[in-house]
């Protein structure tokens, strides 16, 4: 299966868990947008002022407003809410229908993306749409480090990489602008500096990347020899697992 691939008559659901998730993916978004395929968007964590936010980004990237659902699970806390941030994922998907969906990496980057990522999962198991093929992008990794690695995952093998021309770098650029209430575009801004500092530079607005999701064991970090193991000592990771386990508990 070709990931980037901006056949017409595909489905697309993008399941994001904050606003502003979606800057790593936009000009792809915008891409699909253009070619005319359906692009819906969910949220698994937010609150008025980023919804609106949000909505003003999708409004540039041409995706219309009807095909968002925003859900307001508290932040850095949908762990603790796995039951129903999965049936609202499973409303949501429902209702969108996709043929592909793309997700946050679970790679123990932040606890609520690992929510988001495993609630859909269990959302399609739920209605019988295991079959439908889950792409993933790399936010960041993982939350052992103050400064995580953004938008690479922590093992490239099988990935996808999207060149993005000029105007989409511009765009890329433009939509970081669009969070007031998250100051993203200077994050974005010291992190490339950093990057140049540690000797190993990146621009974030150059490529966007995707790659089949094929891990689906939530009690086993999807990260590579010894930082898995970093992960599965960390007091996050154990909340995790508890989470979890309530999950299978009372599903």
């Amino acid at each position: 299966m070709k990931l980037f691939d901006p056949d017409p008559n595909r489905r697309w659901l993008f399941c994001f868990t904050h606003p502003d998730d979606e800057i790593s993916i936009c000009a792809w978004m915008r891409r699909l947008v253009n070619s005319g395929a359906s692009v819906h968007c969910g949220w698994s964590v937010s609150n008025r002022v980023r919804e609106a936010e949000s909505r003003k980004v999708m409004e540039r990237l041409g995706v219309v407003q009807q095909n968002l659902t925003f859900l307001e699970h508290p932040d850095k806390g949908a762990c603790d809410h796995l039951i129903e941030l999965t049936s609202n994922w499973v409303t949501i998907i429902e209702c969108a229908k996709p043929d592909v969906i793309a997700i946050g990496a679970f790679e123990c980057g932040h606890i609520d993306h690992d929510s988001t990522n495993f609630a859909v999962r269990h959302a399609l198991d739920t209605i019988g749409k295991s079959a439908v093929p889950m792409v993933e992008i790399p936010w960041y990794h993982t939350y052992l480090t103050r400064i995580p690695i953004l938008n690479r995952f922590a093992d490239p093998a099988g990935e996808e990489v999207l060149e993005l021309d000029a105007e989409e770098q511009r765009l890329k650029r433009e939509v970081s602008r669009m969070y007031p209430s998250q100051n993203i575009a200077s994050l974005l801004v010291w992190y490339t500096v950093l990057s140049w500092v540690k000797l190993k530079p990146v621009d974030l607005r150059r490529t966007e990347r995707l790659r089949m999701q094929t891990h689906f064991d939530y009690t086993v970090p999807n990260l590579p020899g010894e930082l898995k193991q970093k992960v599965m000592r960390s007091e996050t990771w154990k909340r995790w697992i508890r989470a979890v386990e309530r999950f299978a508990e009372h599903s």
